[in-house]
Parts: structure tokens; sequence; C-alpha cells
């Protein structure tokens, strides 16, 4: 929802209706009817999050691109202040704004990822944690989450949009990686803020997100990893973080959550299939990088042990967020 304070700013309104199955393509039209700044795609079934983004940029005029999810909404100088900072360094490819979560604004979603050793994402805050002043400094991250999130037209168009093998699940991380690559950075604007109604997609999907979030999460996580890391890094930090996986879907086949090991060894083997557009993809991005591996990393990773992202799963269990890692439906 949009109720942006818009007295310094012009702005359009893109929709893009992802294979609804309720009224509310009819709802959009009525919107759209009633309003010049408002632009609708239609898709008749679900095509994604990045095809559905890519089809939007296509067709957006502005210099920013402002990407919100379905079940959000915003403070009224959203917008403003992200602008004022984007204009103020031109460097900033793209921003995180700060992600509070809807039934408790006073608690954070998400304010930015960075990358661990082991390939894995680190986030800055752990979702539900008290917001304070401490993170109410625009600082660098790796990757900003989609639900909430500007990007430059400029730089969209320069790195490609968001890869649409991506069904859903790391496509925002992708494409951060790829800005910080072609040397612009990525921020976390927190006076920019979003408030997310966390899990709505679980709500909606009970059967289905398990599958999503065990077989393209797999998939997309060691795909980004190909995609972007150096030749040096590759070797070193995607064997292990494959071995990890094996790992997760071990744990999964002495639980009997056969479904659970199967979709992430799938998710791996989808890489190996793939491998001749794999390594095209990996071309294109590695030829336009203008950033070495040895100066991005103090700037995107944070290096944790082991027992952090196991004590991790352990906390998705215990809370129930409904991530689809602790079912095999």
């Amino acid at each position: 929802m949009l109720n942006s304070d818009s007295s310094n700013l012009r702005f359009e309104v893109i929709i893009v209706d992802n294979g609804s199955s309720d009224q509310s393509w009819s709802f959009i039209k009525d919107i759209v009817n009633s309003n010049p700044n408002v632009k609708a795609i239609r898709n008749l079934t679900n095509a994604g999050p990045s095809i559905a983004r890519n089809q939007a940029i296509k067709i957006s005029l502005g210099k920013y691109v402002a990407f919100l999810d379905n079940d959000t909404r915003v403070h009224p100088a959203w917008l403003n202040n992200a602008v004022r900072t984007f204009e103020f360094d031109p460097k900033i490819g793209a921003c995180q704004c700060k992600l509070l979560l809807d039934n408790a604004e006073n608690r954070i979603d998400c304010i930015g990822e960075y990358m661990s050793q082991y390939g894995f994402l680190v986030q800055l805050v752990n979702p539900g944690d008290a917001d304070n002043e401490k993170y109410n400094k625009v600082v660098e991250i790796l990757s900003a989450k989609s639900a909430g999130m500007i990007v430059r037209k400029d730089v969209l168009d320069k790195v490609g949009g968001f890869d649409e093998d991506f069904f859903i699940y790391m496509e925002e991380t992708d494409l951060c990686w790829r800005i910080w690559l072609q040397g612009y950075v990525v921020v976390l604007i927190p006076n920019s803020i979003v408030y997310h109604k966390f899990g709505t997609s679980s709500a909606i999907l009970p059967q289905k997100i398990n599958y999503l979030v065990k077989f393209h999460g797999t998939k997309n996580y060691v795909c980004t990893l190909i995609k972007n890391l150096d030749f040096k890094n590759l070797f070193e930090i995607l064997p292990l973080h494959i071995i990890m996986w094996f790992g997760i879907a071990t744990v999964f086949l002495f639980k009997k959550q056969f479904k659970s090991t199967k979709w992430i060894i799938l998710g791996i083997l989808w890489n190996f299939a793939n491998y001749k557009k794999l390594i095209n993809k990996r071309r294109a991005v590695q030829q336009k990088r203008v950033v070495k591996d040895k100066d991005l990393y103090p700037k995107i990773m944070r290096r944790k042990n082991f027992w952090y992202f196991v004590r991790k799963l352990e906390t998705k269990k215990k809370t129930g967020n409904a991530s689809g890692w602790d079912k095999d439906e």
C-alpha cells in the first residue's frame, strides 16, 4: 500500500498482478482507471518475483525504482528520505529501507544482510529484535530485502535487472552483489521506513512454501556464488557451501523428512544440470566487474562460526516462523 508524501516528488505506481486468483485484478483495474499515475501488468500465472519486477522495470520512467511487496505499508516520508540520501551520494546503487514488523512497529524485520565465509547470508539484525538508535545510521550492506528496497534505474539497466532463473529467494542478493561488482554501493537508509507483514507467503501457500524454500533456496544460493565470486574464492567457498547443504539434507534424512532431503539435493543438482547456462551467466558478470573480491570482502563479509548457522536453524524451528525448514509437506 502506498501513502507516500509526494509533495517534493513526482512518481508513478506500477502494480504487477502475479497470477492472483481472487478479485485483486478487478480492484486494480478500478485504481488504474481512476488514476493516470498508476500502471498495471497482469500475469495469468505466478511468474515469480524476479520476472514480475523486471516487467515493471521495463515500463518504469523514473530515476529510481522502489520495490514493495503486497503485504507492506510505508511511512509518509519513506520515499523522500530515501531519495535525499541517493541524491547526496551518486555511488549508492541500491538501498535497504528499514523493514519493521507490521504488527510490532518497534521490532525489526530486516535491515540488510552480509555474506559469511561459508557463502550463507548473515543478517545485520535478527528478525524480531527491537529497533533502537544504533540502527539509525546509514551503513553499507551486501544486499537488501526486496519487500522494501530502492534501486537507481540506470544501475538496474546496467546490471541487467533480476535474474529470471531465480523464481524466488536470493534474487535480490544476486542483484545487489552485481551492483557492488559494478562499483556502486548498497546501503541501509534507516529513515526510509517500511512496515512488513512477515510470513504472508507462508500463510497463503502452506503446502508449497517448504518446496520453495528447500529447492529454490538451495538452487539459488549455489547459483549466486557461482555467478559472483572470483575464481579463487569460488574454489575456496563453493565446495564447502555445497558440503554444508548435503549436511543439512542428511539431517533431514535422519529425521525421515524425505521430501526436504530430495528438494535440497535437487536444488544442488539443478546447477550441475544447467552448467552451460551458468557458465554464460558467470562470464557475463565477471566481464563487467570493476571491483576485486579482496577489496569488496571487508565491506560485505561477516565471519561466523559453524554453530551460528546451526543455532539459526534451530531458532527458526522453535519460533515457528513458517520458513518451511521444520516441515516436510
